[in-house]
């Protein structure tokens, strides 16, 4: 306000003056101290804990796994059979006949794998669901170890990020520590709310 009294606008330099301010700003934020990105590959860390081991041995235990092995085994006994038949048979009529049990018989084992293998599916998504959730604490703490403000799971959708930092090998290290000090079952319903994943017979 003037000394008349008139409210006055406000002039250039001012407004030059408070972009200077926010550009100093925004440089001292995301220049001056950028945050530190580190990397972690997770699949690699479930690898190197064995996990892919302690997966493949739940699996063989699970009574929906042995069913199917037991459909697939079947189904190759037949097939075996048929095509045996096959090359034995002189008329084309016959032919046809064997050809159509061959069909049908590899459409029933389809019918019947295919809910086999969602179930194993589910299985697995909640054994990975609770080895990350149980993995987390650890990445933290690696991470607040090694000073990095963010952690990415090394994927194919990160394709390049500036001065990262890799925490595989020492998430790997925490994790033998944490998992030797514990027997702890694959899938933990309260991590992965998931309580409908197959159980073990």
């Amino acid at each position: 306000m003037d000394p008349n009294g008139d409210r006055r606008g406000i002039r250039w330099y001012e407004v030059a003056y408070v972009v200077v301010l926010l550009a100093v700003l925004l440089l001292g934020v995301f220049f001056m101290n950028p945050h530190r990105v580190a990397v972690l590959d997770v699949d690699r860390v479930f690898k190197d804990l064995g996990m892919v081991q302690r997966l493949d041995q739940d699996r063989q235990k699970l009574d929906v796994y042995q069913r199917g092995v037991a459909m697939v085994d079947a189904y190759n006994v037949r097939m075996r059979a048929l095509k045996s038949k096959l090359e034995t048979t002189k008329t084309e009529v016959e032919k046809e006949k064997i050809q159509s049990q061959m069909k049908s018989a590899t459409e029933t084992v389809q019918q019947s794998v295919a809910p086999i293998q969602s179930q194993l599916q589910a299985r697995e998504t909640a054994v990975m669901s609770t080895f990350r959730r149980r993995l987390q604490p650890l990445i933290a703490k690696v991470a607040q170890k090694r000073r990095v403000d963010v952690v990415l799971f090394a994927s194919p959708s990160v394709v390049y990020v500036k001065s990262t930092v890799d925490l595989t090998d020492d998430v790997v290290a925490a994790g033998k520590e944490f998992f030797a000090k514990k027997d702890l079952p694959l899938v933990d319903p309260a991590l992965t709310g998931n309580p409908a994943a197959p159980a073990h017979k």
